[in-house]
């Protein structure tokens, strides 16, 4: 007998009905069911394996389409705040420039603030785009650090120098007499007065007509118990005839702060301040730097 010829059962048993089947193949009609059972078998765990990465890459995509979405919609804040302080820079540059004007410095051009930033941007390349723009935003606001750095130091140093102009009455009286010629109250020659006089009550207080290092403190001829303060670039003040002095050489002295009282020490007809102001060693009229509306005249 032919190996195709040899028969296999397969015998079933119906307990229900009490009855048997038997199911013959020959051994090459098993191999064909066998081998047809092990693909179905073989194909419907693929179509399992198959399925199951198919459904992965479904949640997979499904997820990174919720997470772009949720990146898009944070890139778009972003952006959108990041409008907003591109509108407050240039408020602030606005701001800063107007001070430039005020303290006297020309304004910058935008084209100055914004040199050297920027770059290339490949289209829908979202999160370089905000990054580039983050990057810009840092660079404009060091700028504009630096400037209103640079623009303080100035109007510092410009305040600076304003306070040591003597721009303020020295003490409280009437100006009895003006810088300039005059008749000498004691011995009637005309000669030049290198001051003016303020005529006040004995102990009245004497103020520093601007910020400055004191000089000198003592007696000197002619001008009794004095002080001389340098405010520097040349500029001297100098307050004669005080009945006391509150200050000492080398000591730092601010606008307006009392340095002595009003006497009538020296070569003085009664109680007054004479007061000078010396510029390059040359003394120059007082009045020219006082402002007017602080003086009384007699």
């Amino acid at each position: 007998m032919k190996n195709r010829d040899v028969k296999f059962f397969i015998k079933i048993y119906d307990v229900k009905n009490s009855k048997s089947f038997i199911i013959k193949f020959t051994k090459f009609s098993f191999h064909i069911v066998l081998g047809f059972i092990s693909s179905l078998i073989i194909s419907i765990i693929l179509f399992f394996i198959l399925s199951l990465k198919s459904a992965f890459i479904y949640i997979e995509n499904l997820t990174l389409k919720r997470q772009n979405q949720k990146l898009k919609r944070y890139i778009d804040q972003m952006q959108e705040e990041m409008e907003t302080i591109k509108l407050r820079i240039d408020s602030l540059f606005d701001i800063t420039n107007n001070v430039r004007i005020l303290a006297g410095i020309s304004p910058l051009s935008s084209d100055i603030r914004n040199f050297g930033i920027g770059g290339y941007i490949s289209k829908g390349d979202s999160i370089t785009a905000v990054n580039l723009e983050i990057e810009n935003l840092k660079k404009i606001l060091e700028f504009e650090l630096q400037d209103v750095k640079k623009v303080k130091k100035i109007i510092e140093d410009k305040n600076e120098e304003i306070r040591r102009i003597p721009s303020i009455i020295p003490t409280a009286g009437i100006v009895v007499s003006n810088f300039g010629y005059r008749n000498d109250p004691f011995t009637g020659e005309y000669k030049m007065h290198e001051g003016i006089d303020i005529s006040a009550p004995t102990g009245t207080p004497v103020y520093a007509s601007a910020d400055g290092i004191v000089i000198f403190t003592g007696y000197k001829e002619g001008y009794g118990l004095e002080v001389e303060i340098s405010h520097q670039n040349g500029i001297i003040t100098r307050y004669a005839h005080l009945s006391r002095i509150l200050v000492s050489p080398g000591q730092k002295i601010k606008r307006g702060e009392i340095i002595g009282k009003v006497g009538s020490t020296g070569k003085s007809t009664g109680s007054h301040l004479h007061y000078e102001v010396i510029i390059n060693g040359r003394p120059v009229n007082p009045l020219n730097y006082i402002i007017l509306s602080d003086v009384v005249y007699d």
